[in-house]
């Protein structure tokens, strides 16, 4: 599937009840974020989504649809490490912002735990044990008029969470909770229900047959950004929406009407960054600049044992290799960094550098011959082959080395066969 392209996709589910076909109210749906704040910059191609052009597409859309619903489907946080805590905080913070009328705990924020939710936020999960320690509303509803309610249900699957067999469960699962949900739902005076899910199919099958929900979106079980899935389809052929894979786009439409059409509108370079979170990522930067300087000092006493050379004992052998190199834009890989400001982001210098957190690549100033990328990031450290270059000879080049780097957004359009011709010798 061609995810630059705009793709739309018709949901159509019938409203019985009052609700005029001459209001508008226009429901908006992300989330799935997976850490990922901002495009890295790496490639115009992988350019799309973050929460900056986030807030200036809600801007726009609440200025122009009044009674505007925007629902976020979690699984918002990083992997757990030093610079993840950092980037929680930053996710938060832009939440308070964007206003989302509901957040579903996702997988990353149950993995996180309760210590790190911002309370202030409307987290929920309608499907957790009644003795569940998370202290989070089971429902979200939003009141569009005096007349007119809509309440938000949320499902996690158990499965999605990791949990020590020894420990209690903290979520039902959707065999168990149908029976419960009918009943209430059948005495609620609410307007419509709609259920944020997040599942498999086998589960989606479930409530696709109960026919409680007026409309069922579901949150995102897709890893490839590049190959957007925007959809799941159960075993009986019913097709449901899915939100775009780390926030690359938004899903938005009327659900006023009898027949409603939603569609993806991806967050691409003509949203413009909003000013109102520009602090706060300022202040996101500073914190990584400051951890990264935090941890020099302990990263210095890896230094002696380096196992890593630079590229100025190569050339003395390999002076056409390094006279390629010199030309290509391996070369200035650290001076991109630079140009965009990531020169001291683990995340963006990890693969613009030699060895970085492998006894390598300190900072620009200590290791200053570390810096770009380098002989040693494709064929390997180098140490032992300038002590014995016939006994230790440096590995050949694979895809596989390419790959971890050249991958994902970062470089949506790499093929070995057209990039390797650029840096062949």
């Amino acid at each position: 599937m061609n995810r630059k392209s705009f793709f739309s996709l018709l949901v159509f589910f019938f409203f019985t009840s009052s609700l005029s076909a001459s209001d508008t109210i226009w429901l908006v749906a992300g989330g799935d974020l997976r850490g990922e704040i901002k495009p890295c910059g790496c490639s115009p191609d992988g350019d799309m989504g973050g929460l900056l052009r986030r807030a200036t597409y809600l801007q726009k859309t609440r200025n122009t649809q009044p009674k505007t619903i925007y629902l976020d489907f979690g699984n918002n946080f990083p992997t757990p490490n030093e610079q993840g805590y950092l980037k929680v905080e930053l996710i938060q913070n832009a939440f308070s912002f964007l206003k989302p009328d509901a957040i579903l705990l996702g997988p990353s924020e149950v993995q996180y735990g309760i210590s790190h939710w911002d309370q202030n936020l409307p987290y929920f999960v309608s499907n957790q044990l009644i003795n569940n320690p998370w202290k989070v509303p089971t429902h979200q509803q939003i009141q569009i008029s005096p007349q007119k309610t809509i309440q938000i249900w949320g499902y996690l699957s158990p499965q999605q969470i990791y949990q020590n067999s020894n420990d209690p469960p903290l979520l039902e699962p959707v065999q168990q909770i149908i029976p419960q949900w009918q009943k209430t739902i059948k005495n609620s005076n609410q307007s419509k229900h709609i259920l944020m899910f997040r599942g498999d199919p086998t589960e989606l099958e479930h409530f696709a047959k109960s026919g409680l929900f007026d409309l069922i979106l579901t949150g995102s079980n897709n890893d490839d950004e590049l190959n957007q899935v925007l959809t799941m389809k159960t075993a009986s052929g019913r097709t449901f929406l899915s939100i775009p894979t780390k926030g690359q786009g938004m899903l938005e439409g009327n659900i006023a009407n009898d027949f409603s059409s939603l569609a993806v509108n991806w967050l691409l370079k003509t949203y413009t960054d909003a000013k109102i979170l520009q602090p706060e990522f300022q202040k996101y930067d500073e914190a990584v600049k400051d951890l990264f300087f935090a941890n020099l000092d302990r990263m210095d006493v890896a230094k002696k044992e380096s196992h890593f050379v630079g590229n100025a004992p190569c050339q003395a052998c390999h002076l056409k290799a390094f006279q390629v190199w010199e030309k290509s834009s391996h070369a200035n890989a650290f001076a991109t960094l630079e140009k965009e400001k990531k020169q001291f982001d683990p995340e963006c210098i990890v693969c613009h550098t030699v060895g970085f957190q492998k006894q390598g690549f300190l900072s620009a100033q200590i290791t200053p011959q570390f810096k770009n990328v380098q002989c040693e990031n494709c064929h390997g450290s180098a140490k032992q082959h300038l002590t014995n270059p016939q006994k230790f000879r440096p590995s050949l080049m694979a895809n596989q080395e390419c790959v971890t780097c050249h991958q994902g957004s970062h470089s949506p359009q790499f093929k070995f066969s057209k990039y390797w011709p650029k840096i062949a010798h």
